[in-house]
């Protein structure tokens, strides 16, 4: 395999490492990702939340998949689909977020760098906490 076919690949298998990685937690008796994480600020979350983010968890899965196949399918050099996908994947985080208080009249959720904190939290136990 030569060394521009790897380049493109490596973004494909990431894609959809993230893919299986928040995917597996969507099976029956596991607690969504996105759940866990929102769970570090609001262990009590309701249960309309608790749905939401089952829900938003299927759309990143959906999200890093379609990603994946764009990358594999767009004709262009092995950095022009990938400056897509990265600007997708910051609209689709920052416009969930914005929407959020919309879906969720009267709830306060943490900010963006807090959301990042705390997904850093799930993803690295133990890191960052006192």
């Amino acid at each position: 395999m030569d060394f521009p076919t790897l380049l493109r690949l490596l973004p494909i298998l990431a894609l959809g490492w993230l893919a299986f990685f928040f995917g597996r937690t969507l099976r029956r008796g596991r607690i969504p990702l996105i759940e866990q994480i929102a769970r570090v600020g609001d262990p009590q979350m309701p249960e309309p939340l608790r749905r939401y983010t089952r829900v938003l968890t299927a759309v990143w899965v959906a999200y890093f998949l379609l990603a994946g196949v764009f990358i594999l399918l767009v004709p262009a050099g092995p950095a022009l689909p990938g400056i897509w996908v990265g600007l997708g994947t910051v609209v689709l985080f920052v416009g969930e977020h914005l929407l959020r208080p919309f879906l969720f009249p009267g709830r306060t959720f943490p900010s963006l760098l807090q959301q990042v904190r705390d997904t850093w939290s799930i993803w690295h136990p133990g890191h960052g906490r006192d």
